[in-house]
């Protein structure tokens, strides 16, 4: 499993004491940082509709406060071989 890429310039806080049971918790958004992160990471950036974003995962740790981290999957990266028959990286 690849290590967590946390993306700067995004904190998530849990939800403060009182707060209706629908509120998951706060989001920060240092808008400089964010930016600097973008420009320095750029290979984390994705296409949508002819847009640049930046695809983020929430998760929940095992003792349940929620994370924030960049979503680095990519369907094609496993894939193998080409399109012509994929037999031209055999070894014989």
């Amino acid at each position: 499993m690849a290590d967590k890429i946390f993306p700067k310039g995004i904190r998530t806080f849990a939800p403060r004491q009182g707060a209706p049971d629908f509120v998951l918790g706060d989001i920060v958004v240092s808008i400089d940082e964010l930016t600097q992160f973008v420009h320095e990471y750029p290979q984390y950036l994705s296409e949508y509709k002819g847009q640049k974003q930046l695809k983020l995962q929430l998760t929940r740790t095992q003792g349940g406060v929620l994370m924030l981290s960049v979503n680095t999957y990519n369907p094609n990266q496993n894939k193998t071989g080409t399109q012509s028959g994929g037999t031209d990286d055999l070894p014989f």
